[in-house]
């Protein structure tokens, strides 16, 4: 059997006469020899040689004060919305028919304010300093070609010229090449989704009620894909979720409590490799997450190559986040004061 610890806190009415020095060592009396039954009866059932005597004192006051000062479990369950900024990156594209091409340091945008509006959901779990959260992020990456997300209209269109290497076709490709001289759309804005398991510590209160909090982590890129082909039938229009590799995120932000209430500004590094392919297949209504990743791992399972070939690419960002989120005590004392 476990011994069992019991911290003794004192109750009103000892707290109202603590001022006299009779009621001041008549409720430490009562505190200490609470703790040293308590403590005696658990070792001796614990300890089948123990002889009979009491915890000594000086013992019993230390776990008293350990007991006292040991942390809670606090769960967080938050939402938030932000935008990212990407790095260029290039893109290898590999089809049938004699295509493996490299765009050099393709631009990215996010379109943040777009629907489905770029932010994530977490779960958080604190004890004292140290934290574990689940973190799941959505954000758009959409190429310069001249349109926006899901190929809507902008009120000052671009189309990127980028460097070139590799064959299109059989052929040499030019040194420069117009981005839309190659791929229609080439976009993840149901989202450039990344599920994030990342480790948390927040070393300081700046307030009872203002902490800072760092971050480090690592998970999935599982992105939508959304790839067309200039004159391409519609049949070879790839547009669904894929497991597509590895991604990292480092964090810093700083977080206010008000009662239950969480809210907090949050910069995030994302990093994420992707590697897709391209398949020809649907999404029902961009909407079935789990579905596209069955099907994708019954093609890995059953040796499938991709009909219609495969692209790879890295897509780093800067994100500002700003959300809120309801906390709750589990058990101990609550690290940060409401």
């Amino acid at each position: 059997m476990q011994a069992r610890m019991f911290s003794i806190a004192p109750t009103r009415s000892e707290r109202s006469f603590a001022g006299s020095p009779t009621g001041e060592q008549l409720a430490s009396l009562a505190a200490m020899l609470m703790l040293v039954a308590s403590h005696s009866a658990t070792w001796m059932a614990s300890e089948p040689g123990a002889v009979d005597g009491p915890v000594p004192v000086a013992t019993a006051a230390t776990e008293a004060r350990r007991t006292a000062g040991t942390p809670g479990r606090e769960i967080l369950i938050a939402g938030y919305a932000g935008g990212p900024l990407y790095h260029r990156s290039d893109v290898h594209l590999t089809r049938p028919g004699g295509t493996d091409l490299t765009l050099k340091q393709m631009g990215w945008d996010g379109d943040m304010l777009y629907f489905p509006i770029d932010g994530g959901i977490r779960s958080v779990e604190w004890w004292g300093s140290l934290g574990f959260m689940v973190d799941f992020l959505h954000n758009k990456a959409v190429p310069r070609l001249g349109k926006g997300a899901h190929g809507r209209k902008l009120s000052n269109p671009v189309v990127e010229t980028v460097d070139a290497e590799g064959i299109i076709d059989g052929k040499p490709a030019p040194s420069r090449i117009l981005l839309t001289d190659v791929i229609e759309r080439f976009e993840f804005t149901h989202g450039h989704n990344t599920l994030i398991f990342t480790g948390l510590v927040r070393p300081f209160a700046i307030t009872p009620k203002v902490r800072p909090y760092f971050g480090a982590g690592f998970g999935f890129a599982i992105p939508h894909v959304e790839v067309w082909f200039p004159g391409g039938a519609k049949d070879d229009r790839t547009n669904e979720y894929q497991y597509a590799g590895p991604a990292a995120q480092g964090l810093a932000g700083i977080e206010l409590r008000k009662g239950n209430w969480s809210y907090f500004l949050e910069y995030k590094l994302m990093w994420a490799s992707i590697e897709g392919a391209l398949t020809g297949d649907e999404s029902f209504l961009n909407f079935m997450l789990p579905g596209d990743l069955a099907r994708q791992f019954l093609r890995w399972w059953n040796g499938e190559e991709p009909r219609l070939g495969r692209f790879e690419t890295t897509l780093t960002a800067h994100t500002v986040v700003g959300g809120a989120g309801y906390w709750w005590q589990v058990g101990g004392a609550a690290p940060l004061a409401r």
